[in-house]
Order: structure tokens, then sequence, then C-alpha cells
């Protein structure tokens, strides 16, 4: 779990090189405005999913979103990349409902950070003019100065909360509607949006009513909650890995837990108490990447190597990008190969119905992008990359 961030950067580095420098506008791209919903709802079968080999609720779904190139374009090979417009498409159950195409005016890049998929809506950032726009299926809904990424998103009624930072370093914004609540240069903010074990909203989430995310002073290391706009200090919690707040509840996550030393963590909070998935220390190993269950003395080896992982009660996952364009998954139910593929972001996997559901495009060109549940896969036939996947549950 060590530096999601920087995993998903380097993995995008390797998948799209100048991604970064593309924030800045799309130049030459062709301008559309348009934006379309395509296709029709699927039609689910009775009595249980639409999505083959999980069980999951009937009325649960699965959304994809991907960027499609033309087709004749090795995107891959970015010889033209910046130049060459493209497409976010959005699927609900493998069928596409929305269409946005690229240009000047569009509020999103094909950066996969910068994609983020909440209850069915496709939420967007980029940067441009000095600006960081954040857009909602296309429409943008506000924009403040200076570029800062998303770290966590939440809408409540008509008001959008978000919660950015300027770089991978200290200080965060609070904001509603593009207006700053609460600012701090040396808060260091426990959780992202690229960060599984805090859900689809990222640092920013809901309990018991509550608006709240934790964070931690970069100088003494301290947690304080923000609950709904007003401070507090957390007690014992300095130097903790991970903060959450569940049902009122402070859960900070020590260096020891279970007499287990931990490098980097991240807490599950489960009915009956909590999992724990990161790097465990180990005499024999060095280090490891593991998952404690709720209760357990004992953690489980997912892989040797730094990998994303991921919990459901009960199991745990770890997903590995590695350097030589290479992806090796882990975990129950997982295939053991090694699958040449790019794994852009940790938000191109999500656990649903007891099952680690894993997007990956294929290296080989004129490969389709893939989602795999299981061993079952499932193709998305579009000349491009899958860029996150996403989870509505049954209210």
């Amino acid at each position: 779990m060590r530096n999601l961030a920087f995993l998903s950067l380097l993995a995008l580095g390797v998948l799209l090189p100048g991604c970064v420098l593309l924030e800045d506008g799309l130049t030459g791209a062709r301008r559309r405005t348009d934006c379309s919903r395509e296709g029709a709802r699927p039609q689910r079968p009775r009595g249980g999913s639409a999505l083959p080999g999980l069980d999951a609720a009937a009325d649960t779904t699965l959304w994809i979103c991907a960027v499609r190139f033309p087709e004749g374009y090795d995107w891959q090979r970015d010889t033209a990349y910046g130049s060459i417009p493209f497409e976010l498409v959005l699927y609900k159950d493998f069928a596409p409902v929305l269409t946005l195409p690229s240009g000047p005016e569009a509020c999103f890049t094909p950066d996969p950070a910068r994609h983020h998929l909440l209850e069915g809506h496709l939420y967007t950032e980029r940067f441009q003019d000095g600006q960081t726009r954040i857009g909602r299926d296309g429409v943008e809904l506000c924009r403040f100065d200076g570029r800062e990424m998303l770290a966590g998103l939440l809408e409540d009624g008509g008001d959008l909360y978000t919660l950015s930072r300027p770089g991978p370093g200290p200080g965060f914004s609070f904001r509603k509607n593009g207006e700053v609540l609460l600012q701090d240069d040396r808060g260091v903010l426990f959780g992202d949006l690229a960060d599984p074990s805090y859900g689809p909203g990222g640092a920013l989430y809901r309990d018991g009513g509550s608006i709240v995310f934790c964070y931690r002073d970069a100088a003494s290391g301290a947690g304080r909650l923000v609950a709904d706009g007003q401070e507090q200090a957390v007690p014992h919690s300095a130097g903790a890995l991970d903060l959450k707040r569940r049902d009122g509840r402070m859960l900070p996550l020590p260096a020891t837990v279970a007499g287990l030393q931990l490098e980097e963590g991240r807490l599950w909070p489960e009915e009956g108490g909590f999992a724990v998935t990161g790097r465990f220390r180990d005499a024999a190993r060095g280090s490891y990447t593991g998952y404690l269950p709720v209760g357990a003395q004992s953690a489980r080896v997912l892989c040797a190597e730094e990998a994303v992982t991921y919990s459901t009660p009960g199991a745990g996952y770890a997903v590995a990008a590695r350097a030589d364009g290479t992806v090796r998954r882990y975990g129950p139910g997982m295939p053991a190969d090694v699958v040449s593929a790019h794994f852009p972001a940790p938000t191109c996997a999500v656990t649903l119905g007891g099952r680690l559901v894993l997007a990956l495009t294929p290296r080989d060109a004129g490969a389709h992008p893939q989602v795999h549940i299981g061993e079952q896969v499932r193709e998305i036939p579009l000349n491009g990359y899958i860029s996150c996947v996403g989870v509505s549950l049954p209210n």
C-alpha cells in the first residue's frame, strides 16, 4: 500500500508519456461540444446479478470509464499524443451510456488519475488557464484558482464538497462549491481518491450524518478530525498510519497491530472490527504485502513485492504493476499468471460480491481492454484503455 499516488503516477508515466502536460490544454484537438447518451438500459436476469461470476445483488451496478481513440491510431506508441481527439465513454454493466468528446472547452483530460466514479456519475478534473476545473458527466460544476489535485469528493443536495492538495507534500483545501471553508498548509490528509480503503469519495465521506475527513499535522504527527467544518484533536493518534471515523468512533491505525509491525497500512472497517492491509515486517522475509482479517492474530501473506491492496470481508487482494510492464494479481480465485498489461491507477479495480473486479488493458497492439472477474474475462471493444471502475450498491 505504500505511496498509492506514486504507484498511480508511475504506471501512468509508462502508459501515457506527457499526460501531465496535456492538462494545460489539448492543442489541435477537434472541437466538439455535443454530449450524447447512447444505449438502452441493460436488462438483468431475474433473481441475480447482471455481472458474470459475481454473487451480487440484482440492482448492484458496475460502472466503467474508458478513454477511446480513433480507430487506427496506435495510442500506445504515443506518436501524436495531444493532437489526436479522444472520447471518454461511460459503461453501465458493460453497456455504453455516456460519450464525452474532447475539445478545448472540455472539463476533462485523458489522465486516469483525474477520472472518478461516484454513484453512477463520472467526475473529472482539468487544470487549464491557471485554474482547476471540476466536472460531472462532462458539465463543469465549479472551478478555482491554482493547480490542485482532488483527494476527496462529496455531493450533498445541490452542493459539491471537495478536498484538494497543491502537491504531494503537506497542505490541503476544503471547499464548498469552489469556495474555501478550511485551509491548512501543514495538514497531511489521510486518504485520497486513489486509496481503495476510503471508498469512491476518497478522503471525504459521511459518518453519522456528518461530512468528515481526517488529517495529521506535518510537524507533530498528531491527528485531527474535521466534522461538518469543525476541527478537533484526536487523542492517541500521533504517528498513526491511517485514521478514519466510523459510526462516531475514531479508528487510528498504529504501527503495531496484534503484535505485528507495519511499515505502511490501511484500515478496512467491517462489522465487528476492522481488517488491515499493508506492508508487514517479518524477520525472515524482511517485509511483505499482507492482509490481517478482523480479530486475527497473524497476517496472510499476499505477495513479497509492494502492491495496491484491496479487502472484502474474509479476503484480501493485491495488484502489483511492475516496472517491466507486467501486472501480477494475488488473492483467492485470482489466476497466478503474470499479464503484460497497463494498470494505470488503483481505481482500475474494485471489490464486488466478495470478489475483485480488475480492469486491465493489454499491451498487445490491437487488443481490447479487459475486465477480469476471477478467471472470467469481458472485453470492452474500443481502441484505448480503461481508466477507472466503480460500483453503485442497492439503497
